[in-house]
């Protein structure tokens, strides 16, 4: 996605197990509602075997792919970060934040969407990524993360499978975590009323991963509830970074 001359805020938005990039240009035009003062830039990660990446091997290790995605970001016009991991992308986005601080980056909020938080004993253990090609294709469509454009095509499922399987497992490990590393930014959780994988007391473990302060909001819709009304979901989260929301910084500083 294009980048701002010179952003104030960046919002960086991290996608589940098997999302691309161009799945949140829907944002753009709600996002500059949401913070009508701010030159605030969108940025959505494109993980490798993703989207215009698919010919690349998919990364297997969240670490591995935070290093990838915070050597990106030092390579922008500085800006503060505000994190929005969806799923798969919250554990991504823990690492990310983990790493900002050594590379000069200051991350006001971290969003974690739709996610178990590593270290959560309630968690059930679950070994998707072990499954059949068949039977895993079939949960990610009832999930509602496949386009039911290209859910009956074998084709595309064979294109995309692998990483998809990589992702999970690469979720999966690392929500295993027992002993996972504080963070110190600002935490915001968001649950949905009808998600089957994330119940909604699941949202309040993030605040045991913070020194910071913790938040947590329950939505209405299921487990992609993100990509429902990002108008409401964007305004929302202006509201927890206020300085930017009311325009009283439109630069980094």
């Amino acid at each position: 996605m294009p980048s701002t001359p010179r952003p104030g805020l960046r919002l960086l938005v991290l996608p589940h197990s098997g999302g691309r990039a161009e799945s949140f240009a829907g944002w753009r035009a709600p996002l500059s509602a949401a913070f009508p003062e701010v030159a605030v830039e969108l940025c959505a990660a494109q993980y490798p075997g993703h989207g215009d990446r698919l010919s690349e091997p998919p990364m297997e290790e969240v670490g591995a792919l935070a290093e990838e995605i915070v050597a990106d970001l030092t390579r922008l016009p500085p800006a503060d970060l505000l994190l929005f991991g969806h799923s798969f992308g919250s554990a991504v986005a823990c690492e990310v934040a983990r790493r900002c601080p050594g590379a000069g980056i200051d991350v006001v909020l971290l969003v974690a969407s739709s996610a178990w938080a590593p270290g959560d004993p309630a968690r059930p253990p679950r070994g998707e990524h072990l499954l059949p090609d068949e039977e895993l294709w079939e949960r990610l469509v009832a999930l509602g993360g496949i386009d039911p454009g290209i859910a009956s095509e074998p084709e595309i499922r064979d294109l995309v499978l692998p990483a998809v399987r990589a992702d999970i497992g690469a979720h999966e490990r690392y929500l295993g975590c027992p002993d996972p590393v504080p963070l110190s930014c600002d935490v915001h959780a968001c649950v949905a009323l009808g998600d089957p994988l994330v119940p909604v007391l699941a949202g309040h473990y993030w605040s045991r991963l913070t020194a910071g302060n913790a938040s947590i909001d329950i939505r209405p819709g299921a487990h992609f509830h993100v990509l429902d009304d990002p108008a409401l979901l964007l305004a929302d989260l202006a509201r927890r970074v206020p300085a930017y929301a009311k325009g009283g910084r439109t630069a980094h500083e």
